[in-house]
């Protein structure tokens, strides 16, 4: 039989025409060669096994038209079959006295006598072979089989080579992805463990969770109490996100995935949009064609809501990516609970301490006013109160205090607290530092054991001149300030004792000034001029400035102290508050009292 070059069957119609291309290699070109040579054969083929049912020849000698261009054959058309089935050497004389190999290939490559050795990965399994085939009959002597099985080994050889090559490379890139996803793990969890807010965390799941794993938008939906309604708290512009009722017939999970999360609590996983949409045909299609995940917040008792990623461009989802995502969201779900938890505990001593500042009285000839501000960072509420008392002489007893602790216990203790100084106040036969002395030993005999700083101030009876004596004792608490009827700010130094709470029986002392009408006296919490890292006396000359008429708002609508209508300075502690502190940035409650001798 003459073989004619390029006598193929037309590429719509030939085995494998549809198949992709196999290109060359250098190292299996070299085997084809070297079998070609010592042979002397005019074609010598390394073919491997395929995943798509065909057989590619990386190494080639003697291929020509079609078949040289794309090197790719269907299995069932391939004259290398027959090995690969049955992992034996196959050695044919004269393929045309044979019907095992009969193929169109076979006829279009004009093959008349074929040998091949099977090539074996690491498994001992036939991947390949590597053969030789004349275009006239032939007789195969042992040595030229003994060239071509040694041949035949040497390429398996690189075979193997390649296999552990690429799974040491699998393996490094899996290492590498697991470093890479602990890291983003530790990232998002050391962010998660610094929120105390619901809005911090979601800020965190909105920024941080979406860069660390390369999201192009994200969008976070909180669920009710009952699980039932999913409110999109941010939706990061991603299209289709409304607000979603499951246990109504207006939603079903069949129209919504982040209902259907909600529902089943089990993730979702789109490679691309056209997934979505095949799946949930109400989606609107500009929701772009990247992947999408739906993740729920899963605690051990409830659903909290559902984490939405969404990437710009296609994106599989393997078990290692699986895992990180969902170990996200349950470490979100975690911080979410926390946040919730310190919300409540913040809002019940908020309540509480509400509770316990009572409205304040009007005695005559002395106006009073009072300020408390809750901390706006961490769970940071409940020690700090004020109180005013009109005493049976008509004196007027003021108290300012801190009890140690920020959360609901500091609260209640306060509460004790200031029912104890209440209650010997109101004997009405003893001095601020007396009293102070009294309620000390009661703060232990009776068990409250509070620790806190307080200042305790009485205002005498009016002189004839309207002058006033101010008596007060402090127990660790910062000093008070006056502003005079001219403008004039006075501090009130004097002997800071011992807190309460430490060691009853410490002497304590009392401390006098005098306040004439128009003067008014400032008392306020640690809070107001505290600041980490700094001294107290840059916090104590602040303060001193803004009363003094100047800082930030000074003369204006809103400031701290504006003229009264006989032109005396008037303080106003929540503009003072206001003035000193930034409104979203202190971590501690504040409170402010002012007592001011009217005029005559």
């Amino acid at each position: 039989m003459t073989h004619t070059p390029g006598r193929l069957a037309p590429p719509a119609t030939r085995p494998g025409a549809s198949a992709p291309v196999t290109p060359p290699d250098p190292a299996y070109e070299r085997f084809a060669r070297l079998l070609s040579v010592h042979l002397d054969v005019p074609v010598a083929l390394v073919s491997l096994r395929r995943d798509d049912g065909h057989v590619g020849f990386p190494g080639a000698v003697g291929l020509t038209g079609e078949y040289a261009r794309t090197r790719v054959l269907a299995i069932e058309d391939s004259f290398c079959r027959q090995v690969l089935a049955t992992g034996d050497p196959l050695v044919l004389p004269d393929v045309r006295a044979t019907e095992q190999l009969d193929s169109p290939a076979l006829r279009e490559l004009d093959v008349a006598a074929y040998a091949g050795y099977p090539v074996l990965d690491t498994s001992g399994a036939t991947v390949g072979t590597l053969c030789a085939i004349t275009h006239e009959p032939r007789a195969w002597t042992q040595a030229e089989l003994t060239v071509l099985a040694d041949l035949a080994e040497a390429c398996a050889t690189q075979v193997r080579l390649r296999e552990e090559s690429a799974r040491a490379r699998s393996a490094e890139l899996a290492a590498t992805r697991r470093h890479r996803n602990a890291r983003t793990l530790l990232h998002v969890a050391e962010a998660l463990s610094a929120t105390t807010t619901v809005d911090e965390v979601l800020a965190v799941a909105r920024g941080l969770v979406v860069e660390r794993v390369g999201a192009t938008r994200g969008a976070v939906a909180l669920a009710d109490a009952r699980g039932k309604i999913l409110h999109w708290a941010e939706h990061g512009e991603i299209p289709g996100l409304g607000e979603a009722i499951w246990s109504d017939d207006l939603f079903t999970d069949q129209h919504w995935p982040s209902v259907q999360v909600l529902r089943t609590r089990e993730a979702l996983w789109f490679e691309t949009n056209d997934d979505v949409l095949e799946r949930f045909p109400r989606m609107p299609a500009e929701g772009g064609p990247g992947a999408l995940a739906l993740l729920p917040m899963l605690t051990r008792d409830a659903v909290l809501g559902v984490i939405v990623l969404r990437w710009a461009d296609r994106r599989m989802f393997d078990h290692a990516f699986r895992d990180l995502l969902s170990t996200i969201a349950g470490y979100t779900a975690v911080a979410l609970e926390r946040a919730r938890l310190l919300q409540h505990r913040r809002d019940v001593a908020h309540v509480l301490q509400t509770a316990l500042l009572t409205d304040l009285p009007a005695p005559d000839g002395v106006t009073l006013d009072g300020a408390y501000v809750p901390a706006v960072l961490g769970d940071q509420v409940g020690g700090d109160w004020y109180d005013a008392l009109v005493l049976p002489s008509g004196d007027v007893a003021v108290t300012i205090g801190d009890v140690t602790g920020h959360d609901i216990d500091a609260a209640a203790l306060m509460g004790q607290l200031r029912s104890l100084l209440r209650g010997f106040l109101w004997r009405d036969d003893r001095t601020p530092a007396q009293t102070l002395a009294q309620l000390d030993a009661a703060n232990v005999g009776t068990g409250v054991h509070a620790t806190a700083s307080v200042l305790l101030a009485r205002l005498g009876a009016a002189g004839t001149d309207g002058a006033r004596t101010l008596t007060w004792s402090s127990a660790g608490h910062p000093p008070a300030f006056v502003v005079r009827a001219s403008g004039a700010v006075q501090r009130l130094d004097g002997a800071r004792d011992l807190i309460l709470g430490v060691a009853p029986g410490a002497a304590r002392h009392d401390h006098t000034a005098e306040l004439r009408p128009g003067d008014t006296a400032v008392l306020y919490t640690d809070g107001l001029v505290e600041r980490r890292g700094e001294d107290l006396h840059h916090g104590l000359d602040r303060l001193a400035a803004v009363l003094a008429g100047g800082g930030p708002g000074a003369g204006g609508t809103g400031a701290p102290v504006t003229p009264a209508g006989d032109g005396t300075p008037r303080v106003a502690p929540v503009q003072v508050v206001r003035t000193l502190v930034p409104g979203d940035l202190h971590d501690d409650d504040i409170a402010v009292l002012t007592l001011r001798v009217d005029p005559v």
